[in-house]
């Protein structure tokens, strides 16, 4: 169903009198936030800051390092006295067993170097196997 059209004149919205007041198209928050320039600021603060920690703790470190190092140097010649008396216990237990093993063979030599090339090397020193009797 339709209307039957309207015979009087449109109605038109017009403005007031004197017109609609200003529009502020301007910025009507404050700024918020750092410049450019304050934040590349900061940033660079941070960076500098963050590599002297890390210098800083570098510094600790090696000096941390230096004093271990120095404190193993100075055991070192206490733990080899310790290892070469614990070799000799060894060897003469091993030097025990051989001549109780090698009793009954005629003209043999205890401890003798078995191979003639005339330079001193320390004999492989390992607690002997018992299961292998």
């Amino acid at each position: 169903m339709s209307l039957r059209p309207n015979t009087l004149p449109p109605v038109q919205d017009m403005p007031p009198p004197g017109g609609y007041p200003e529009i502020k198209t301007g910025r009507i928050l404050k700024p918020r936030g750092l410049n450019g320039w304050q934040s590349w600021g900061l940033l660079g603060g941070m960076i500098v800051f963050g590599f002297s920690q890390v210098i800083k703790g570098n510094r600790e470190r090696n000096q941390q390092r230096l004093a271990e190092r120095q404190i193993r140097y100075n055991l070192a010649p206490i733990m080899q006295a310790e290892a070469d008396r614990e070799y000799m216990r060894r060897e003469m237990e091993n030097l025990k067993k051989e001549a109780q093993v090698m009793r009954d063979v005629p003209n043999y030599q205890v401890g003798a170097n078995p191979y003639n090339s005339g330079v001193w090397m320390p004999r492989h020193v390992q607690e002997l196997r018992r299961d292998l009797k």
